[in-house]
């Protein structure tokens, strides 16, 4: 499990932004590469095997609650945005206290 987020991983940093391109990349790596990164060996010649697209999905959508988006750096599903630019809302203001906005994306 270890090798394929690390394979996930070090295709994200290469620049895939989607299951497929990181599959592809995957499929693509150099036998050096991915012995670097722990994938399995198979056969008697020591060849090692990339983890396919679905078993890169798969073991990313367990291990992380956003999926894709929190190995990509995008926001995490389900989760609210804070507005930090220095604006201020019409009507956020009550009293003497500052509201917090959230948005959801």
């Amino acid at each position: 499990m270890v090798a394929v987020l690390l394979v996930a991983a070090s295709a994200v940093v290469a620049g895939a932004r989607s299951y497929a391109a990181i599959g592809q990349w995957s499929a693509n790596a150099p036998q050096h590469a991915l012995a670097r990164l722990g994938a399995r060996v198979v056969g008697v010649l020591g060849m090692r095997v990339a983890p396919s697209a679905a078993t890169i999905r798969r073991i990313v959508s367990l291990v992380c609650p956003g999926g894709l988006a929190d190995l990509t750096g995008a926001h995490p599903a389900g989760s609210g945005s804070i507005a930090v630019d220095g604006k201020a809302a019409r009507g956020s203001r009550h009293g003497t206290c500052l509201q917090v906005i959230f948005w959801p994306r």
